[in-house]
């Protein structure tokens, strides 16, 4: 009888002590880089942009017909330099507090265009009657982290919140005259993508 609570109770502490020293092994070591970039491209331009040990050649167009203050949009195309494989889409920039545009861009593929004007189409509609409560919001994210809010700013109607990037967000708030500006920039940018087939 004592043999087999000597047995138990050592035992027991073996198993004690083999879960104190499991639970402070550290597990597998996940290096990220020190910038704000995600671990994985979102989107076949980012894919592009931080390919390694190779050259991309990258066209491009800043869409100016129209000035949306403190945001810039760009048509752009890539491809490797040995390739005739291209990859286009539209790089929205937002400038915060000053005349330096801001590193954190986003990044959006040519086939997330059309439902980016979708967005842009109904976020511009929402208003007080899509709740019964006291305020609203409505939210659109793409891959590349470009997030577009409605919200109910003053008694008289909604504002339009543009943010881009993962870490230091720039963000930038809009009337709603300055979001169709804005979906005006990205219809061109667009066009202008549609030319180069």
């Amino acid at each position: 009888m004592y043999r087999a609570r000597l047995f138990v109770f050592a035992s027991l502490t073996l198993l004690l002590l083999c879960v104190t020293s499991f639970a402070q092994t550290p597990g597998p070591q996940f290096w990220r880089r020190l910038s704000c970039e995600p671990y994985e491209p979102r989107t076949k331009l980012e894919s592009l942009e931080f390919s390694y040990d190779t050259v991309i050649v990258k066209g491009f167009t800043r869409i100016t017909t129209i000035d949306v203050r403190g945001v810039r949009v760009d048509a752009v195309e890539m491809r490797e330099n040995n390739s005739q494989a291209r990859v286009k889409g539209i790089v929205i920039a937002l400038r915060e507090g000053g005349d330096h545009l801001s590193d954190n861009r986003a990044f959006i593929d040519y086939d997330e265009i059309d439902s980016l004007v979708r967005a842009i189409d109904s976020l511009s509609r929402i208003d007080e009657t899509v709740t019964k409560l006291a305020g609203f919001e409505a939210r659109y994210l793409t891959h590349g982290e470009f997030e577009m809010n409605a919200f109910r700013q003053t008694n008289r109607g909604a504002a339009i919140t543009l943010t881009t990037g993962i870490c230091d967000k720039p963000t930038q708030t809009l009337t709603l005259d300055e979001f169709a500006k804005f979906r005006a920039l990205i219809v061109e940018a667009k066009m202008r993508l549609d030319e180069i087939r």
